[in-house]
């Protein structure tokens, strides 16, 4: 809860139920049972495409808050650490460890998960709040951003003291506000591939058939082209991403499922190591799709100035996923929501608010960014002097993390993780590097907010 009370009840409408927008509504309803929330689907259904991704314990911790860790223990995979290696000959540069050396730095876990069972976990969670409402098929057409009414295509009109754009990079609500109106998603320099390996095709093959029992993730770098691997869905799927940082012909951005030929996907590593050539083998025609990067750039703020309409998500922000931190933002957006609406004490306060739960968002996401770049950067330097100074300076990491656990053993170095817990680094710009991967792992995005509100608002403080 954010202060000694909930705030006073409000009238909600969210707008999409991706991650984004059910995290809203979940971290809404848990500061203030009594809001009355309504979320407007344009799907008929549950719709997140297939593919994987990760949660760092930035968002696990606000997961588990919310109730959701046994369902997610069901459906996600922890593994010990991501093993980074060159693309040639397989040799381990470096890595970056996981689990359990995650809850002893930031006292929550890593899961790698299936975008559609962190969907559907949060569809659950929200289907047991009674103060929720989910509404399919209901296409949003306009958003009045000083009244935050939403408007639907076939004629509904949704009346609410606070309105929750959580529509996605081509987001209709963020044209409603003034201060971004002319913004639209511009491509990055990169494509992905990306395919989900079933567990039987996996096991098929002896070179493959290790990794969906072993604990490592995998992460292959090269010039012009990183690969990436790690188990999902309860460790029934192997999630394949290969990065090519290069624009796509004739594919959109933002698009997550355009068909991709997966003989191109393959030439593309057809001189990488064997490991990775295989993985590539195992993919077949039509399951391979190809997504083109695109961000949505810094905006002068996620809020109508009437403050009846914020955006989150990637309606606010579309990210480059090479902080892994998607879905971690829009977790985080969710959450500070709460947080922040939990301070208001009329709607007379709103503008104040939220216009400062933006700057707050603003100043977090925006160093993401940066990260995000810095590690497109270092995965796909191209052979050469660059190459082999990021090189050493990794092996480096390597054979101290290696010595350390020869040395102490599990429980020393549990001890010595904790006694020398790295500073949270501002000024780092990739998360290969302690102090960067603290800033971000180690952020506790709701005690954040919460001293954020005591500091910058005077409202709902005790006397």
């Amino acid at each position: 809860m954010s202060s000694n009370q909930p705030g006073i009840p409000l009238k909600i409408t969210v707008i999409g139920a991706g991650m984004a927008g059910l995290s809203s509504a979940i971290a809404l309803s848990d500061i203030n049972p009594h809001h009355q929330i309504t979320v407007l689907e344009s799907n008929a259904s549950l719709s997140e495409l297939g593919a994987g991704l990760q949660l760092f314990p930035n968002s696990t911790r606000i997961l588990h808050k919310w109730g959701l860790t046994p369902s997610l223990e069901k459906v996600g995979v922890q593994s010990s650490h991501i093993s980074i290696r060159r693309w040639e000959d397989n040799n381990e540069l470096t890595f970056n460890m996981n689990n359990p050396i995650s809850t002893w730095l930031y006292g929550w876990p890593q899961w790698q998960m299936y975008r559609p069972d962190l969907q559907q976990a949060l569809f659950e969670r929200v289907k047991q709040l009674h103060n929720v409402s989910v509404l399919f098929g209901k296409s949003v057409v306009s958003v009045d951003q000083g009244t935050g009414t939403v408007c639907t295509a076939d004629g509904e009109h949704f009346e609410a003291d606070l309105t929750v754009a959580a529509d996605g990079i081509w987001s209709r609500a963020r044209r409603s506000l003034p201060a971004s109106k002319d913004v639209a998603p511009t491509p990055y320099r990169e494509h992905n591939y990306r395919a989900v390996i079933p567990r039987s095709r996996m096991l098929s093959n002896p070179i493959t058939a290790p990794f969906m029992s072993s604990t490592e993730a995998k992460l292959w770098v090269g010039p012009g082209v990183f690969v990436l691997g790690y188990r999902v869905a309860s460790n029934e799927l192997y999630n394949l991403v290969i990065g090519v940082p290069r624009p796509s012909e004739g594919m959109p951005v933002g698009s997550w499922n355009h068909p991709a030929d997966v003989e191109t996907m393959r030439e593309l590593v057809s001189e990488w190591c064997e490991e990775v050539r295989v993985l590539a083998s195992l993919v077949q025609q039509g399951e391979c799709v190809s997504w083109t990067l695109g961000e949505v750039g810094p905006i002068s703020s996620y809020v109508s100035t009437s403050g009846r309409v914020a955006l989150v998500g990637d309606a606010a922000h579309a990210l480059l996923p090479h902080a892994a931190q998607g879905a971690g933002m829009a977790i985080e957006d969710a959450a500070s929501l709460g947080e922040f609406v939990g301070y208001l004490r009329s709607t007379e306060n709103l503008p104040e608010v939220m216009s400062a739960w933006s700057r707050f968002r603003q100043a977090r996401v925006e160093h993401l960014r940066s990260i995000s770049r810095g590690n497109a950067g270092d995965m796909t330097l191209p052979d050469g002097e660059h190459q082999i100074a990021r090189d050493m300076k990794w092996t480096a990491i390597r054979d101290t993390q290696r010595a350390q656990s020869a040395e102490l053993g599990l429980e020393k170095v549990r001890k010595k993780v904790i006694r020398e817990r790295p500073a949270p680094d501002s000024a780092c710009k990739s998360t290969f590097e302690p102090g960067g991967r603290m800033w971000v792992n180690g952020y506790d995005v709701s005690e954040e907010s919460r001293r954020f509100c005591r500091e910058h608002l005077g409202l709902g403080l005790s006397a």
